[in-house]
């Protein structure tokens, strides 16, 4: 239960209700949380690192496609660096939370097919393949050798 209070101090600021809240967790009391909201934030956070997880295994893919399939010496050091920062990334945020290796999996094919939309409209002329032609193992994907060997 929570009072009309604390739900105007979230409304209010945002900010002084996650000190207040986390004060109130770390003196255990449960009586006086906004468990409504606190509930809503949390899947929230969830929510987030989906996000935030999908859209790096998207622009990973879509840097992948162009590094792999379009000839530009020019552009390849930019594409390197975006793939190595964001396996860099990606590889952090499994290992802060492992049980995203399943949510990867579940994502791969949509974010495969917005990159390869997204690089279809940039480079018309460029012939690229319909399906991801490489293993979508995660363990694959994101490792040092898998794209040093393309």
């Amino acid at each position: 239960m929570h009072t009309a209070k604390s739900e105007l101090l979230y409304e209010r600021d945002f900010n002084l209700w996650l000190e207040d809240t986390a004060a109130k967790l770390r003196q255990r009391d449960l009586r006086d949380l906004d468990w409504d909201n606190l509930i809503e934030e949390i899947e929230s956070l969830g929510k987030r690192e989906k996000r935030e997880l999908t859209h790096r295994l998207e622009v990973l893919l879509i840097h992948l496609l162009k590094r792999i399939y379009i000839d530009s010496t020019y552009d390849n050091r930019g594409w390197e660096l975006t793939i190595r920062e964001q396996r860099r990334q990606l590889q952090l945020q499994i290992k802060q939370s492992p049980s995203l290796k399943l949510y990867f999996a579940e994502v791969f094919d949509d974010c495969w097919q917005y990159a390869l939309t997204q690089v279809k409209h940039e480079y018309a002329k460029v012939p690229l393949p319909p399906q991801w032609e490489f293993s979508q193992a995660i363990e694959a994907i994101l490792s040092e050798e898998f794209w040093r060997s393309l």
